[in-house]
């Protein structure tokens, strides 16, 4: 069967099977993003191809045309979702032979890292110079993103009970699990400064002129501060800078994976891998060999 060929097969039937996989994600707990975004996955494949009578080939040639026009992690997150709803076909009896089984997960070149560099950092952070609300807060976001390398959601999520005495975060992370970040000196700094600003009210950490920053207004503060030093810089570049700081001076992927809310080590290992020849020649300058002969 071409992916031409294939029919619309969106059937009442198809429907109640999704929901029923939907129904199921919930009760894992698993996160109301998750259980949308494989909705949405889902539902653009049972569009064209009928579940229940699906081939590993009629599965093969969907990834394929999605390649087409999509990323290659798009073209992963689709085999992804794909992966756990013909699993849980097959484990409740709908099918008898998972077609999944023998359709390879898609390869993802290697992740491109764009980081700041200690300069670039320090000019950013020294745009928010002044004693200003507005200045003490961006300062206080900014520290906490390079210090912690809490995703966007995470940052902007947070609120006055999850700070700490001691100046550790606790924070709520993807797959709706909670982890303990700490913060360096610095960024405590920053924090104890913004919070004389802020007061002691309950709610959300950050505010602004008017309410709670929102994930789109926490992404505005940076690209506002890396405008004014004539960069482009989003929330992900600041955890991408956290993350290579960390792997540069020392820090171990196991670690790494803890404080960055990653399930294993696979991404501390991928992030590894991508800057390693450049952190080698940085130590060969340090240990040089044989000038220690």
């Amino acid at each position: 069967m071409t992916y031409e060929m294939f029919r619309e097969h969106h059937t009442q039937r198809n429907v109640m099977l999704l929901n029923s996989y939907l129904f199921h994600l919930k009760a894992r707990n698993l996160s109301p993003r998750t259980v949308k975004a494989a909705s949405e996955y889902i539902s653009l494949f049972i569009r064209v191809c009928d579940p229940l009578t699906a081939t590993k080939r009629d599965i093969e040639m969907f990834l394929s045309n999605k390649s087409e026009s999509c990323r290659p992690s798009t073209v992963q997150t689709y085999w992804r979702y794909l992966k756990g709803f013909f699993e849980w076909l097959t484990n409740e009896g709908d099918i008898t032979v998972n077609p999944m089984a023998g359709v390879p997960k898609p390869m993802v070149p290697p992740i491109d890292i764009t980081v700041l560099s200690a300069t670039e950092v320090h000019q950013l952070l020294d745009t928010c110079k002044g004693k200003g609300a507005e200045n003490r807060r961006d300062l206080a976001l900014l520290t906490i993103m390079l210090d912690t390398g809490l995703r966007l959601t995470e940052v902007t999520n947070l609120k006055m009970e999850d700070i700490s005495e001691d100046r550790t975060l606790r924070v709520f992370g993807k797959g709706r699990k909670w982890r303990t970040v700490a913060l360096g000196e610095t960024s405590s700094t920053a924090l104890d400064r913004w919070l004389r600003n802020r007061g002691n009210a309950p709610g959300s950490l950050w505010i602004g002129r008017r309410g709670e920053l929102t994930p789109n207004g926490v992404r505005l503060v940076v690209r506002r501060r890396g405008k004014l030093i004539g960069m482009r810089v989003h929330p992900h570049m600041l955890r991408h800078t956290f993350v290579d700081s960390w792997l540069r001076n020392g820090g171990s992927e196991v670690d790494l994976a803890r404080l960055a809310g990653w399930s294993s080590t696979a991404m501390a290992g991928r992030y590894a891998q991508h800057r390693a020849a450049e952190r080698a020649l940085t130590a060969h300058k340090t240990i040089a060999p044989l000038d220690r002969l």
